[in-house]
């Protein structure tokens, strides 16, 4: 079973898992990002979508220390791949948890109408991050690895509706992550 969906289960059967608080300054931004191509998705097309790079995202574990790029690995599909889930507080707000609910469903309708899966290109390509945004809420996918990787809309979709309750301003929280256990990959969720 994977991770992820074993934590859904056991937040149904206990009533509410809440994430852990990742004890940072600031959450992991891009100062220098560049924007390869935008485009609309969803029934709508209304949820922006972007490929870009960032050239100097940092991560930051959960006891303050930087974390690095990984050596090359032989899988690249990481679907339901487990990942750890941090929230954090900040001056910037927290997105609109119906907001990010059309992201989720943009993603699902995606998955549906052009397939479940989607790559991400390698780390230091001008493509391995993709960004999602309506309104208040921005969520990426950030490939860490020097590999392309392969994730499902399904799975980041689920993750956007956990990371916009879990780590929501009703929670003190203003937004979150979920880093891939190897640190290969990272879900964010946002206030745009």
């Amino acid at each position: 079973m994977r991770f992820f969906s074993l934590l859904t289960v056991v937040a149904t059967l206990l009533g509410a898992v809440s994430a852990a608080t990742l004890p940072v300054k600031h959450e992991p931004k891009c100062a220098h990002e560049e924007v390869v191509s935008t485009t609309y998705i969803g029934k709508d097309k209304n949820v922006k979508l972007q490929l870009s790079h960032c050239d100097d995202e940092l991560l930051v574990d959960a006891h303050g220390n930087l974390v690095t790029t990984l050596t090359k690995r032989q899988s690249s599909n990481v679907c339901g791949a487990p990942c750890n889930t941090y929230c954090w507080s900040s001056a910037t707000g927290a997105p609109t948890i119906s907001d990010c609910t059309v992201i989720e469903h943009a993603l699902l309708y995606e998955s549906q109408n052009t397939g479940v899966l989607f790559n991400v290109s390698a780390y230091g390509t001008p493509t391995n991050k993709v960004t999602m945004q309506y309104l208040t809420c921005l969520t990426y996918f950030l490939n860490q690895d020097f590999n392309t990787l392969t994730y499902c809309r399904t799975e980041w979709s689920k993750l956007v509706n956990w990371l916009a309750s879990d780590c929501s301003a009703a929670n003190n929280d203003h937004g979150g992550l979920c880093v891939a256990t190897d640190q290969r990959w990272y879900v964010q969720v946002q206030h745009s």
